[in-house]
């Protein structure tokens, strides 16, 4: 069975393979691929994975420290949610916006991910993954029906 690692790993691949089209084309419709991305990936980790860390001691900290990054994310995505592609900050805000979460990953998957699996069982992971993979569902359904 996957775990929630795995399935946020593999959704970390899919936005670096996203940023890396968004740079190359430069469109809002790639961007909007990666905010479609991203609003539920954030949502599931804060709603099913960061609370049972936060209560860990020796993860406080650093989750404290990812819920700010995923603020600074959430900042930016909006902010190019409101931009025209071709205003001349697009790119650079872009490019911003792809450091701040490429950091946040690099963070999550060498910290966070690390010290998560010395503090919770393979079976709450598993969980975890399985409550996350239907919340993501259910997200999606809605979006789509929208």
């Amino acid at each position: 069975m996957e775990t929630i690692y795995d399935i946020l790993k593999e959704e970390h691949d899919q936005m670096a393979n996203l940023f890396q089209q968004a740079l190359r084309d430069g469109s809002k419709v790639t961007f909007l691929k990666i905010k479609l991305e991203t609003d539920p990936h954030m949502m599931g980790e804060e709603k099913f994975f960061y609370p049972l860390l936060e209560g860990k001691e020796e993860l406080h900290e650093l989750v404290s420290h990812a819920y700010e990054e995923h603020n600074e994310a959430k900042a930016l995505i909006s902010e190019l949610e409101y931009m025209d592609e071709i205003n001349e900050k697009w790119t650079a805000k872009l490019s911003e916006l792809k450091q701040s979460i490429d950091h946040h990953i690099e963070e999550e998957e060498g910290k966070v991910f690390e010290k998560a699996r010395n503090a919770l069982s393979q079976e709450k992971a598993e969980e975890i993954a399985r409550l996350y993979i239907e919340f993501k569902r259910s997200y999606m359904n809605r979006i789509e029906t929208e």
